[in-house]
């Protein structure tokens, strides 16, 4: 499992390999909320596969990218 941050936010990146042999985006959004560790899944589109896993993984960071741009903003119902 690959591991990168964004904005103070650690993300695992976990996209995992689907019968046929695609890979499907998954991630982790690890938050610290008063003292208490959330860990928040993030999904690609189930329709949307990939080749690599490196190609998965780099869709993943994206999807918690944008959700922790909603968190920072307010935009995704959590603040």
């Amino acid at each position: 499992m690959k591991k990168s941050t964004y904005k103070g936010h650690a993300i695992e990146l976990d996209s995992h390999q689907h019968k046929r042999g695609h890979w499907v985006a998954r991630a982790t959004v690890v938050v610290e909320d008063g003292g208490r560790i959330k860990r928040i899944p993030i999904f690609g589109r189930r329709q949307a596969s990939f080749d690599t896993r490196g190609e998965a993984d780099g869709y993943a960071l994206e999807l918690a990218k944008l959700w922790i741009e909603g968190k920072i903003w307010g935009a995704n119902g959590h603040g």
